[in-house]
């Protein structure tokens, strides 16, 4: 096998960590850094090696593996190695042709998938900040090699809350002599015009200085001490007596016992609220009547959002589930629902929801009044969760969750903004 790699083919910067197998490899900063792409480097580099190189590229959802992480590293191989790698798309592997050395991709939200890790002795966590501490510590301990053979996980991030469980653990590392922690930032890649970022990030920082000390400078989040879920919002800012302006509707759901629903539009650069529907010891089946009713909607034109609850079934004399109710009533078809397998974690979601209430044209109409309550009181604990806040107030919040549900999905583009 008379394969070689030179130093340049990985950026300057990443030049001390290409050789050296880590027990943890954490890596945070800015976007375009090139973090990822240095890291898929240095896999496949290791996997031409003779010892056990296993690898699982994790993401939080599967259904994000195959644009992310193994885009990446099949662009990689078929570029520089066409003849060395076997591609196979199911649980997006990719071999190794000279040691048998794999990659294969693993969602934490699908525990199906839970047997791609067996015989894996190496871990990618790509953006890392998604995961909740329980897939970290279930990958950490789940990863193991032969006598002999190293185990590593390399997590790459881009900070955001300063309360996120992966800023006191990522302290850790340096800690630690077999652990490394590096950050990079958009000034450490030669292959991009970093001025000319620069420059856009700079009209950021004239409306919020925090956002770009994360987009900019790679530093943490500072948060609202009053620890608000939605803690970027403004009564007179984000309410107002908002109209339809497109002959879409995206109609979200929190389906509780007591089901709760929002009518929403939405485009680029606007998120409007425009009703809510939520009636104590109302029915699924009620409630939809009366959104049919009020707004004629019909199956060209109306996009469901919600929580994955309403995958399942919770009736005792109906076996449908939720969704399944959803589509028949308004006659819609699956490909109308733009629903997540697994609920996002409260850290994920409040982080993209307040970012979408800083970067957007976000308005609550005011007879929305039960969820204007929920955006100004739903408040997280100091590891950002929920939890403790709903436990006290349990006939609250519901309508919070489904605009939260709504914003994850639609705008989950924001999450990894591109500013070119």
């Amino acid at each position: 096998m008379n394969i070689k790699f030179k130093s340049t083919w990985w950026l300057k910067w990443y030049w001390p960590y290409v050789e050296t197998l880590y027990e943890i490899e954490g890596h945070y900063g800015t976007r375009q850094s090139g973090k990822t792409h240095q890291i898929a480097r240095k896999l496949i580099y290791h996997s031409f090696g003779n010892e056990q190189f296993n690898v699982i590229h994790c993401r939080k959802e599967y259904n994000k593996i195959e644009g992310s992480t193994f885009k990446i590293l099949k662009d990689i191989v078929t570029t520089y190695f066409p003849n060395d790698f076997t591609i196979i798309k199911d649980h997006f592997q990719i071999i190794n042709k000279h040691t048998g050395n794999w990659f294969r991709g693993l969602g934490m939200d699908k525990e199906e998938n839970a047997k791609s890790v067996e015989g894996a002795n190496i871990a990618w966590l790509n953006e890392s900040n998604q995961f909740t501490i329980d897939d970290y510590d279930y990958l950490g301990t789940t990863i193991r090699g032969k006598q002999g053979v190293k185990v590593s996980m390399i997590l790459d991030w881009n900070p955001q809350s300063v309360q996120h469980w992966i800023k006191a653990e990522s302290d850790k590392f340096n800690l630690n002599p077999k652990c490394v922690l590096v950050k990079s930032t958009f000034w450490d890649n030669y292959l991009i015009d970093r001025n000319q970022l620069h420059e856009k990030l700079l009209t950021i920082k004239e409306r919020d200085e925090n956002l770009y000390n994360v987009w900019a400078l790679g530093e943490w989040g500072v948060e609202d001490p009053q620890m608000n879920f939605f803690r970027d919002f403004s009564r007179s800012k984000h309410i107002k007596e908002v109209e339809a302006f497109t002959n879409t509707y995206y109609l979200t759901f929190d389906l509780n016992y007591d089901p709760s629903c929002l009518l929403i539009q939405r485009d680029a650069h606007r998120l409007y609220v425009l009703e809510e529907f939520h009636t104590k010891g109302q029915g699924l089946p009620e409630l939809l009547s009366i959104v049919k009713e009020r707004f004629k909607l019909n199956a060209i034109n109306v996009i469901v959002n919600g929580d994955s609850s309403g995958n399942h079934s919770r009736n005792i004399t109906d076996s449908r589930t939720s969704y399944q109710i959803i589509q028949n009533v308004l006659g819609l078809s699956m490909n109308n629902f733009h629903v997540q397998k697994a609920n996002p974690t409260h850290v994920a979601s409040r982080i993209l929801s307040n970012i979408v209430l800083r970067t957007k044209d976000f308005k609550i109409h005011p007879r929305c009044v039960q969820l204007i309550n929920d955006v100004e009181n739903m408040q997280v604990d100091n590891r950002g969760s929920l939890d403790p806040w709903k436990k006290e107030n349990p006939l609250t919040g519901h309508l919070g969750d489904a605009l939260r549900y709504h914003i994850f999905y639609e705008d989950y583009d924001l999450s990894n903004v591109n500013l070119n």
